[in-house]
């Protein structure tokens, strides 16, 4: 059996264990202290990359910071996220495309551990700009290491491409992208994880009677190597946020 964490399978069982339609560490707390350093607007027209099942759109939307956008390459989350957020507008759409999308420009975009799945980051970085407009901001929330750090090979390939530290400034410059600063939250990220780590043990009945032995399995195993590596720092958890001239 293929398991991945961003298949339907997956992002069912993460809704489950965090209790909402969060893909990402932290889930409403980690999306509250992203958007404290946001300035409410009801004009704003803002972006989800990799949007997932919908919740974090919605929280933005529910929150008054404007016209939200989601957008993810998997059909299913997309469907599941317009019937479940009906206010909120959702658009099956491959991030590498993003810049063939004919779309009114945005002020606003933002990523929750998406872009360490994107196969082509630097792309990603320039569909999201030619979708904003001048000024615009851009926050990333994802997963994050050093050039020379080594992820354990319990990982595989479900980790994807955590960010290279050293490689961003140059790919949001490239980009069109101004950086602003960097955050290190590997703490709470090792926190987070642990809350999830415990909901996972909860729901592992659950898991088996809806997927199988194999996936209650999995998420056990996976992310407790994941909460290791992130407890050695290894991996990292980080906030990179960024703007346009």
């Amino acid at each position: 059996m293929n398991f991945r964490m961003n298949s339907p399978t997956g992002k069912s069982i993460l809704a489950k264990a965090r209790n909402g339609d969060f893909a990402h560490p932290g889930e409403e707390e980690a999306v509250q202290l992203v958007a404290a350093e946001m300035k409410e607007s009801c004009v704003r027209r803002v972006l989800d990359v990799g949007c997932g099942r919908g919740g974090t759109a919605a929280w933005f939307q529910q929150n008054n910071f404007g016209h939200v956008f989601g957008i993810d390459v998997d059909e299913e989350s997309i469907n599941y996220a317009r019937a479940a957020y009906p206010d909120v507008q959702f658009v099956a759409l491959d991030v590498g495309k993003l810049a063939e999308w004919q779309s009114e420009p945005f002020d606003f975009a933002y990523l929750f551990n998406s872009f360490y799945a994107f196969p082509d980051q630097p792309r990603a970085l320039r569909g999201i700009r030619a979708v904003c407009r001048s000024g615009a901001d851009l926050c990333i929330f994802d997963y994050a290491k050093t050039r020379d750090a080594l992820l354990p090979a319990a990982l595989g390939s479900e980790i994807g491409s955590p960010i290279v530290i050293e490689d961003l400034p140059n790919w949001l410059a490239e980009a069109g992208w101004i950086p602003i600063s960097s955050e290190d939250w590997t703490d709470r990220y090792v926190d987070w994880y642990d809350t999830l780590l415990a909901a996972f043990e909860r729901d592992r009945p659950w898991i088996s009677e809806s997927f199988g032995d194999g996936w209650a399995e999995f998420v056990l195993d996976w992310y407790g190597s994941l909460r290791a590596a992130l407890a050695a720092r290894t991996l990292r958890g980080m906030v990179f946020r960024a703007t346009t001239t």
